[in-house]
């Protein structure tokens, strides 16, 4: 029989990937209003596999059962929107997949919508942007039942690769592909941010473009790159006639919400996510530059190439392992069972955080907790030197890195033999009645401090 899909949503990703869906030989019949944009659709499909229609109810009765229909809408109401509409023509055992950019909360509340018309329902994060859809994107997949094989193959037959390995993740529970899409996300607000960082160093260290690029086309070098940092080597160098492209953008960063979603998730968890926290709030800080009267310049820095090198990974590492161990604390909570090397997986091709780190996290045999793996830690604590070198060298000339430091600090702060925050129990406990808890006690009281 042969595979075919429905799809909704032919914007840039709806349309690389129904492209890629055609290529890899699955019928893809895709729904939208305009004709003019399903013909140009169907003009670039070179293998015939591409069919449209502009009416709802045609594009429903055209598909196969039981119908497997993949949404690529924005997310939050227009794609509660439009499920609402599809779902009225869908019977039990037909397939309806999310692969908007939705919060993963959302997909939990479309999926029991689904499941109380027997309808299964998916969460499917998906990783790459215009490139990845086309020609590879990271998977991750969420669901309640298992999924049959036919879709199964067809999804897996469009992910990117990885050597032998499919970058495709298949989880437990409705939202989880998108829960790890969004964690995936946030490490991404992270990374981009600790690069930056190392590009404010660089530039007050008086290194031109040219020697930026070079200094990160050396970490390919030493099996420590990242698609990151492999495309600002590339921006870094592109000018046009009035120079360098980079030199003539405004300096504010602006974001979509997925980093705050992170924070905010890890917040209602009670877990620490400093390095995604301070990435979030570079980009909002970066809206206020002329807060102040005066300007405060930072001096020139005079730092070594190789701690700085080693500060990037030292960051980056840290970021990811908060992440990681997130992951972990929510699969926990929720009992999601998620296997963080299958996440390592996930992510090694077609998304956008894709780099040697994952590799190299895999090769130290992480395991399920984290924390247990000794040498995770040695390969943050081999490093630990030189990013507090380099984040002295910064306070001295006045330079702000809040990703590298938030990391140096939380690595510190929680490997430390002592935690000073008993004190803040007994301040609470002082002035508001708050309580405590004493060493090798379950019991909380309130003790008078009169």
């Amino acid at each position: 029989m042969t595979k075919s899909i429905g799809l909704i949503g032919i914007g840039v990703m709806g349309s690389n990937i129904a492209l890629n869906f055609s290529e890899k030989g699955t019928s893809v019949h895709v729904f939208n209003q305009s004709e003019d944009k399903i013909n140009t659709l169907k003009e670039k499909d070179s293998h015939g596999n591409i069919t449209g229609s502009t009416d709802l109810e045609n594009f429903m009765e055209s598909l196969p059962k039981p119908r497997k229909i993949l949404m690529l809408i924005p997310s939050g109401k227009p794609t509660f929107d439009m499920a609402k509409k599809v779902i009225n023509y869908l019977e039990p055992n037909d397939i309806l997949i999310d692969g908007g950019n939705a919060y993963y909360l959302d997909s939990n509340r479309l999926g029991s919508l689904c499941a109380e018309k027997e309808i299964d329902f998916i969460g499917m994060g998906v990783s790459g942007g215009e490139e990845g859809a086309r020609n590879g994107p990271a998977l991750m997949i969420g669901s309640e039942k298992s999924i049959n094989n036919e879709l199964k193959n067809s999804l897996s037959s469009i992910a990117a690769r990885y050597e032998n390995s499919l970058s495709v993740g298949f989880y437990k529970g409705y939202g989880t592909g998108h829960f790890i899409k969004m964690l995936h996300n946030g490490i991404e607000y992270a990374e981009m941010q600790i690069i930056t960082e190392a590009y404010h160093i660089l530039k007050r260290a008086n290194y031109t473009n040219i020697e930026i690029s070079e200094f990160f086309k050396e970490f390919s070098k030493q099996n420590r790159s990242s698609y990151l940092i492999e495309i600002t080597s590339e921006i870094l160098l592109k000018k046009n006639d009035s120079g360098y492209l980079l030199d003539q953008i405004q300096s504010t960063a602006n974001h979509k919400g997925t980093g705050k979603l992170t924070v905010e998730t890890s917040l209602n968890y009670g877990f620490p996510l400093p390095s995604v926290f301070e990435a979030f709030n570079a980009r909002v800080e970066s809206n206020y530059e002329n807060l102040w009267s005066k300007n405060i310049d930072g001096q020139l820095i005079d730092i070594s190439s190789e701690s700085l090198n080693n500060a990037i990974y030292f960051a980056r590492l840290a970021t990811m392992i908060q992440g990681l161990l997130f992951i972990q604390h929510v699969s926990n909570k929720e009992q999601l069972d998620i296997d963080l090397k299958e996440v390592l997986q996930n992510w090694s091709a077609g998304c956008i955080i894709r780099s040697d780190l994952l590799n190299e996290l895999g090769n130290a045999k992480l395991l399920n907790p984290v924390t247990t793996t000794s040498s995770i830690q040695d390969l943050l604590q081999n490093n630990l030197s030189d990013a507090k070198e380099v984040i002295k060298s910064c306070i001295d000339s006045g330079i702000s890195i809040p990703v590298i430091n938030s990391s140096y600090n939380w690595f510190v702060g929680t490997s430390s033999t002592f935690n000073p925050s008993a004190l803040i129990q007994a301040q609470r406990d002082y002035f508001g009645a708050h309580q405590v808890q004493f060493k090798n006690s379950d019991e909380f009281i309130h003790l008078d401090w009169d």
